[in-house]
């Protein structure tokens, strides 16, 4: 017989320590994050903890083995306790999260034709894994003490990025510098047709270094001689049908790309309410060129060649050039003011038969949304900061300088919108325009 100073647990016939046991239960909330997508959860609402039963022998912890169990019967104590089973936390991961993260990388070939023309021959895209043992590790701890933010570990491999045009390879094109990604699942067929066509006109543009790059220059005109179709917009309180609906999904993986290169961005405006596409909220870009742009400027030495393409229903931007040592760090996202949907609202128009109704908007709540994005230089180029005390310059000197940007997104609390067939009229307020 053993003895010891801790916990006997006991499942059927073997001798289990759980990592917690829980008086008020889990917490609430908890966010999951990945530098592509973020998982906000419930783990009370989670099949984490497991039943056990802890013994304890005259005021002692005790360990034992089931055989001598017997003999000390009459001097144990026994209660049922609640525990964080390590088994079901992996279980979770491995079964919820591990699968939407998994992609293998694609490798790229990258050429230019005598009229200047990129090609693309793959799509560029890294492998990413879960680390199932470090995230099981740190999603545990993040639960014992009632944590609310976990970055999650991942394995990534890179791409082999293969340039075979010469001119290319003098412009320093030769890593897979940053990517962003969106959803656009459930959207309509229209929708759809429009941003691949947006997409499309943004692959294979090259961005030079010191250039300010403007998202409507390079998109062009949008209408109907351009290949777009009509679909919903934003127009001030109404959702309406018009050219290029959809074409903030184009801008807003465009904007994930430009914060994960560490770009510093000089345009760029939230929607005016909270758009299912665009999750996580708060890092979406509205575009209606030429009043409502997004922008960043190239602030490498290094030229960047855009990739933008579609895989299922996913939108994607892969940018090449020359990696920088500089890093990205996106914290939060941080929520505040929670407004919920005002009263319906019903105007009045002549423009439909009585008693006819049209939708024109649908209730969602209001809510700010606060990021930061750290960025930090190691480009070996003289910065502000220098790391190391009463070093000389030299080759093997490490500069450094890093900035704080705040991403505030402020969406507004919209009410269910009718148009209702009537004699008069009502006008139709002004605001805000965007897809």
């Amino acid at each position: 017989m053993r003895i010891a100073f801790r916990s006997l647990l006991l499942i059927g016939a073997f001798l289990v320590f759980p990592t917690l046991t829980f008086a008020a239960g889990l917490q609430t909330n908890m966010i999951l994050k990945t530098p592509f997508r973020i998982w906000e959860v419930n783990p009370s609402r989670l099949d984490l903890i497991s039943d056990y039963q802890k013994t304890d022998f005259v005021g002692i912890k005790v360990s034992i083995s089931d055989d001598d169990a017997p003999l000390i019967d009459g001097l144990l104590s026994q209660e049922d306790v609640e525990g964080l089973d390590s088994m079901k936390v992996r279980q979770y991961l491995e079964t919820i999260i591990a699968p939407v993260i998994y992609r293998e990388k694609e490798d790229v070939t990258i050429d230019m034709d005598e009229d200047g023309n990129i090609t693309f021959e793959g799509v560029g895209l890294y492998g990413r894994e879960l680390d199932i043992e470090s995230a099981t590790k740190m999603m545990e701890y993040a639960l014992k003490n009632r944590m609310t933010y976990l970055n999650l570990p991942l394995f990534r491999t890179d791409p082999v990025i293969t340039v075979l045009s010469d001119e290319l390879k003098e412009m320093g094109i030769k890593d897979l510098v940053s990517g962003g990604e969106t959803d656009f699942t459930y959207s309509p067929s229209n929708r759809i047709v429009n941003i691949n066509n947006g997409l499309s006109k943004f692959t294979g543009h090259i961005v030079n270094p010191g250039e300010e790059f403007v998202f409507g220059d390079v998109l062009g005109p949008v209408d109907g001689t351009t290949g777009y179709l009509k679909e919903l917009v934003i127009k001030g309180a109404k959702t309406v049908p018009e050219f290029g609906g959809g074409l903030c999904q184009v801008s807003t993986t465009a904007y994930r790309a430009i914060l994960a290169a560490g770009y510093p961005v000089t345009v760029r405006r939230n929607h005016s309410y909270a758009v299912s596409y665009y999750k996580p909220l708060g890092l979406d870009a509205t575009v209606y060129p030429p009043t409502v742009e997004l922008k960043f400027l190239n602030d490498t030495p290094h030229h960047m060649v855009m990739q933008s393409f579609t895989i299922g229903s996913k939108a994607y931007y892969n940018f090449y050039g020359t990696k920088t040592n500089r890093t990205v760090q996106m914290i939060g996202p941080y929520y505040s003011g929670w407004k919920s949907p005002p009263d319906e609202k019903i105007e009045y128009s002549d423009n439909l038969s009585p008693g006819q109704t049209k939708v024109v908007g649908h209730a969602v709540p209001g809510v700010n949304v606060t990021w930061y994005r750290h960025v930090t230089y190691n480009d070996g180029i003289p910065q502000d900061e220098t790391i190391g005390e009463d070093s000389e310059a030299g080759e093997n000197d490490v500069t450094s300088k890093s900035f704080i940007e705040t991403i505030y997104s402020k969406y507004q609390a919209r009410p269910d919108y009718y148009i209702m067939g009537k004699e008069d009229s009502a006008p139709a307020p002004a605001g805000e325009n965007g897809t």
